[in-house]
């Protein structure tokens, strides 16, 4: 019992070291983030990978851990850096022992380290909502585009009349697109950029490729522009069928999970003494601890097969 007080004294020491220590690095990187956003634009921006804390679990240039932590944090368009989403994760796995250990109170308690990834979740669910406006805005903007190229104007400076005019975040990226390309960098890389920035949009990869092949062989830009958008919206109109057809099984889905935690209160609420086992035992502490894992392991994997890809 002593040694569980000391460690999780030393548990929140730690946790509150780390938690000031994220808050000086953010504070001190923030003044930073201008000078290294024009940087980065004007294509003169140092490598990432010279930080020791983006080399760790890297194994290539373009592969590894930190490579695609930090490819997240650019799709979820978050101000902090890799180094401060390393500090969340360290505080929140600390957290979670500390939970554990006070809840179970025993080493077992650990295991709810996987906390850490807390933060990484909160990143990825804004990455992909970020997409998902992207791509809902995507018509609209290159309607506006096409209006602006039929208005005599070219397409940087139609990309130019989005950002101003246009949605959050579409607005953003295509402003991001015109400051670089004004700036003085080559067009074509400019909109290459603008696909890493954002991997999980298909249209915004068709876009770029239909305006790049546009510029070496010719055509009209306004019609292909105008098919496209109209192939996004006919799209859109199709997933909207799809969620209606498989609405009830979703919702079936949400009763099924629910339903544990429903039952396990009224049992807690109606016959207290009943679930006491669970979590004074030793062996009842492991079970309780094995249907946590494996009912959240269960959510990720019907989650996945329940996407259809349209």
């Amino acid at each position: 019992m002593d040694r569980l007080v000391v460690l999780a004294s030393v548990l929140i020491f730690v946790a509150f070291l780390l938690f000031g220590q994220s808050v000086y690095w953010s504070l001190a990187t923030r003044r930073e983030a201008e000078s290294k956003d024009l940087s980065r634009r004007l294509g003169t921006v140092a490598d990432r990978a010279g930080n020791p804390l983006f080399r760790l679990g890297q194994r290539g240039p373009q592969d590894g851990i930190a490579a695609r932590l930090d490819a997240l944090l650019r799709q979820a368009g978050v101000e902090y850096d890799l180094r401060t989403l390393y500090m969340r994760m360290a505080i929140a796995g600390g957290l979670g022992i500390m939970a554990g250990l006070a809840i179970m109170r025993s080493p077992i308690g650990a295991v709810l380290v996987i906390f850490a990834y807390v933060p990484v979740a909160i990143v990825s669910a804004q990455a992909e909502e970020r997409a998902r406006k992207v791509n809902e805005q995507l018509p609209d903007g290159l309607d506006l585009i096409a209006r602006s190229l039929q208005a005599g104007h070219g397409i940087s400076e139609a990309m130019r009349v989005v950002a101003e005019e246009g949605a959050l975040p579409l607005a953003q990226e295509f402003g991001r697109v015109y400051e670089e390309h004004n700036l003085g960098r080559d067009f074509r890389e400019c909109l290459q950029n603008l696909t890493r920035r954002n991997p999980e949009s298909f249209d915004l990869q068709i876009f770029v490729s239909s305006v790049l092949l546009q510029r070496d062989t010719g055509g009209n830009l306004v019609e292909i522009l105008q098919s496209i958008s109209n192939t996004i919206r006919q799209r859109y109109v199709f997933q909207g069928k799809v969620a209606a057809l498989t609405s009830e099984a979703k919702f079936t889905a949400w009763i099924l999970g629910g339903l544990p935690f429903v039952v396990g209160g009224i049992i807690l609420w109606s016959s207290p003494d009943y679930l006491v086992p669970l979590f004074s035992d030793g062996l009842g502490k492991v079970m309780l601890l094995y249907c946590f894992v494996s009912f959240s392991f269960g959510v990720f994997v019907m989650r996945d097969l329940s996407k259809v890809d349209v």
